[in-house]
């Protein structure tokens, strides 16, 4: 049996033993199906009919208000500046927790700005993204109401507008948003830590900025920070020699199927020249996330103007990995200095 403390601690050793001894495996403190192998998790995600969304309402309005969502190309106009300030603000420090310091607040702001929220509410965004992450239950407090009242008297075309106009209680809307703003500075962050495991890798994407795009594709499979999603079973189903009752509920781990041995070469290896083929870091099938051209964009320019103000960037001395949870891998401090 798998405890939550192990999947906490460390998740991909959980998930080798999980995927070789017992795939698909009961979570007693969760209520949960733990699913682990890639196939099977393929399986439920290609199936909405057997395998529903837990919050099909909220996941429909914003695929709905979203609509085509942004280019690249215009991710990467709103982020640059905001990326380029932050690093330019930072550099005289010489030191700092990357995630902290820089990552989560390029994504918060550039969040902010796409979303149609404005730069006051970036720090709102920033402490929601925070706390919902570590406590999902957590009251939005007073801002959201705040925001809310202030959309709803001023209506406008912006995507938090449609979020907030269309028939649906707004707040878990927003909250779902507070913690989706900040998943662009955790794969950043993400990629960089996996940059520094592998040294020709990093001095090549570095010198090669083309890589980048690659890179952050790559860190979203190695330790994406969705870690898994939710489904509920609409009937009764087989699953990894497992019969699970219809309303069974499942937690579909998206970060053990990339990492399953059978389908992934040398899988807990980080590999920037890894061949490109799909995999699962913003889920699959018809409920795949709508906004990963936007996270992929906003992650690569905030690392791009990283690199270009801090040619010297490299580990703190001492610095250690510190990852936290499993439903969410959040990368703990990357904390990194640049001076010669």
């Amino acid at each position: 049996m798998t405890a939550l403390a192990e999947l906490s601690a460390d998740p991909h050793s959980a998930y080798t033993r999980l995927r070789a001894e017992d795939p698909v495996t009961w979570l007693p403190e969760t209520g949960q199906w733990l699913v682990t192998r890639w196939h099977d998790v393929l399986r439920v995600l290609s199936d909405p009919a057997s395998f529903a969304y837990e919050h099909e309402e909220l996941h429909e309005v914003f695929r709905t208000a979203y609509g085509p969502g942004l280019t690249a190309a215009e991710v990467d106009t709103i982020t640059r500046p905001i990326a380029r300030k932050a690093a330019d603000d930072l550099f005289a420090l010489g030191t700092a927790d990357l995630t902290a310091e820089y990552f989560e607040p390029v994504a918060a702001v550039a969040g902010a700005t796409v979303l149609g929220l404005g730069l006051g509410c970036a720090d709102t965004l920033l402490h929601w993204g925070n706390t919902l992450a570590r406590d999902p239950d957590a009251d939005a407090g007073d801002d959201a109401a705040v925001i809310i009242d202030r959309l709803r008297r001023r209506p406008d075309d912006s995507l938090v507008a449609r979020l907030v106009h269309a028939d649906a209680d707004p707040v878990p809307l927003l909250k779902n948003l507070a913690v989706s703003v900040l998943e662009p500075g955790w794969l950043a962050a993400w990629t960089l830590a996996a940059l520094w495991t592998e040294p020709e890798q990093f001095a090549a994407v570095r010198e090669h900025r083309h890589l980048l795009g690659a890179a952050v594709y790559e860190a979203l499979r190695w330790a994406g920070p969705v870690g898994v999603l939710t489904r509920r079973t609409t009937r009764t189903v087989s699953l990894g020699g497992k019969e699970i009752p219809a309303g069974g509920a499942l937690a579909v781990s998206v970060a053990s199927a990339n990492r399953d041995e059978s389908v992934f070469r040398l899988p807990h290896r980080f590999d920037v020249h890894r061949e490109m083929r799909p995999h699962l870091g913003f889920g699959g099938g018809p409920r795949h996330c709508p906004a990963y051209p936007t996270v992929i964009a906003l992650a690569r320019t905030a690392l791009d103007e990283l690199f270009d103000r801090m040619p010297d960037l490299r580990p703190a001395p001492g610095a250690r990995p510190a990852p936290e949870g499993w439903r969410l891998r959040l990368p703990g401090p990357v904390d990194a200095v640049w001076f010669s």
